[in-house]
């Protein structure tokens, strides 16, 4: 459980999150690029201006999230 944590700017490359609970999580900046984060709570969390690429968000759950300038999965730049 890391719901309401700050890991700005924190690089987590490769980390193994599966069903973590991010939820509040503030992930502002950090480098989140290929980890797991299969069926994890990221409800409300703050990804902005994440790197996401390569990241597995399978059954995730991503409601209400800051999103804004992140690099998703795709390596596309979400708006």
């Amino acid at each position: 459980t890391l719901n309401s944590v700050d890991l700005s700017a924190a690089f987590m490359y490769g980390a193994n999150l599966s069903g973590a609970d991010l939820s509040g999580a503030n992930l502002t900046k950090a480098n989140l690029s290929f980890a797991n984060l299969t069926g994890a709570n990221l409800t409300k969390a703050n990804l902005s201006f994440a790197n996401l690429t390569g990241a597995n968000f399978t059954n995730a759950d991503l409601t209400n999230a800051n999103l804004t300038g992140a690099i998703m999965p795709d390596g596309t730049k979400h708006d």
